[in-house]
This record gives structure tokens, sequence and C-alpha cells, in this order.
């Protein structure tokens, strides 16, 4: 992986979990049900890696991440599960 994206990934995983999740709000621990494996920050940060890189395919998308990307984001979810938790 390049490594100005995995620089910039971190330090937009670490924006979003300081200060961009806790001001609006968002948090998964009051919802019922099982945590999910992956938090939010980890999901917006595939989402503009996929972004960046160009991949216009979930089904690419995912094949690429779970192979170059377990280093950062260790529970990359298959693509139906990816796809339920992205707009």
């Amino acid at each position: 992986m390049n490594p100005e994206l995995n620089t910039l990934l971190t330090t937009l995983y670490v924006l979003l979990t300081d200060r961009v999740l806790p001001d609006l709000g968002v948090s998964r621990d009051r919802r019922p049900g099982r945590k999910p494996s992956l938090s939010d920050a980890e999901l917006l940060c595939l989402a503009v890696a996929q972004q960046l890189l160009g991949y216009s395919s979930e089904t690419r998308w995912i094949r690429y991440a779970r192979t170059h990307l377990t280093g950062m984001v260790p529970s990359i979810p298959h693509q139906p599960g990816y796809h339920k938790r992205l707009p």
C-alpha cells in the first residue's frame, strides 16, 4: 500500500474517532443487538480509500481491501455486510 495513502487514512481515522463522530453524537454502544466488528470510523476510511483508489465495483474493492488492507482494518466484511452499512 502507498505510504501516503496509509498516512492519510490513519489521520482520517484519528480525526473521525476523536473529533467528528463524538461531536455528531454517533454511538453504536447504545443500540440494541450485536456490536459491529467494523467501527464507523473504519468504515468511512474504507469508503474514502475506495474512492481515492478509483474502485467503482464493490466486489473488486472488497477483494482488494481483504488482500491489501487487513493490516489497517483487520475485520473487513464481505460485500453484503459492507453494502448494508454504507448508504
